[in-house]
């Protein structure tokens, strides 16, 4: 990534009261529109540190877009259509969490809504490691205790496109871990390379009666994993903050198969994501497994579209 500066700071923020409920959100434009705020009645569900930006190691966090690669790419590099992609930017590899995070959105405002956009074109520092011209168009609105986000890529190019999107929140531990559970309502476990690096090998494994059974609700208090999961149910994961009584429920649009869980001890964040592809899923697709690798070719002309909604309520 590149490095970050002030700039990258400035924030569009919106607020709005629906059904009783006040409901903000706060973006960085500059930051790949990174959501670094949402406050349903006044409480902040989403963690961000602007000061891992600037440390030696930068780190972005809030809730950030991936696309067209979400999560882990193996070398920075895929074969599509008998062509080898290298997803770069400025000659420097980019090989986790996409091309858009450190780029630059338009911001349109509405009364309960921030668009963000994203335009790229031949001359565009994206098509170096993304070779179609594209639009990618997220619309953050505010619904009854909570946001949904809608987000679509235009393929503008001249050929099939391979492309996924994803969402990478930080969710904030208010208090004790023990305190936070989570549910991620999926049968089956991708198989790791490495605990450290999260590419998937292409093998799955049942969850059920394994430390990694998340489809009912999960105490944080010993659970230490970075995984992804799929095929996503029709179940609505979530968060459950039981000493506030307050419930997360995550939604998401039918492409959106895969999920990501990761939940480091020591932290004071748990991530929940919603992927439209796996990760590696462009090499994934090479190998055969189109099915396992979600991943959405996008012919010239057309798009591709999801959605993810985030809603609090009492329980």
């Amino acid at each position: 990534m590149r490095a970050f500066v002030p700039a990258d700071l400035q924030t569009e923020s919106l607020e709005g009261t629906i059904e009783g409920h006040s409901v903000h959100m706060a973006l960085l434009p500059n930051l790949g529109a990174d959501l670094v705020s949402l406050q349903v009645d006044g409480r902040e569900f989403i963690h961000f540190d602007p000061d891992i930006l600037f440390a030696p190691e930068p780190h972005i966090r809030g809730c950030f877009q991936m696309f067209p690669s979400p999560c882990r790419l193996t070398n920075s590099t895929y074969v599509f259509e008998g062509k080898e992609i290298h997803q770069r930017k400025h000659g420097q590899d980019y090989f986790i969490h996409g091309l858009v995070r450190d780029e630059t959105f338009a911001i349109a405002r509405r009364e309960d809504t921030l668009v963000a956009s994203l335009e790229w074109d031949r001359d565009h520092p994206i098509y170096e490691g993304f070779p179609w011209e594209g639009k990618l168009t997220t619309t953050f609105q505010f619904i009854a205790r909570g946001l949904e986000i809608q987000w679509t890529f235009e393929n503008r190019g001249a050929s099939n496109a391979p492309a996924g999107y994803g969402l990478h929140p930080f969710w904030e531990i208010p208090g004790l871990r023990e305190d936070v559970f989570v549910k991620v309502p999926a049968d089956l476990r991708l198989e790791l390379f490495d605990y450290n690096d999260q590419r998937p090998t292409g093998k799955t494994f049942p969850v059920a009666g394994t430390h990694y059974d998340l489809r009912d609700w999960r105490s944080l208090l010993d659970l230490d994993i970075d995984d992804i999961f799929w095929p996503k149910t029709e179940e609505e994961a979530g968060l459950l903050f039981r000493d506030e009584s307050l419930r997360m429920t995550i939604q998401c649009s039918e492409n959106m198969k895969h999920m990501v869980c990761y939940s480091p001890m020591g932290q004071p964040f748990v991530c929940v994501e919603n992927l439209s592809c796996s990760p590696d899923g462009q090499n994934l697709y090479a190998k055969g497994l189109a099915e396992l690798s979600g991943l959405s070719i996008v012919p010239p002309g057309e798009t591709l579209a999801g959605w993810v909604r985030y809603r609090v309520e009492r329980v």
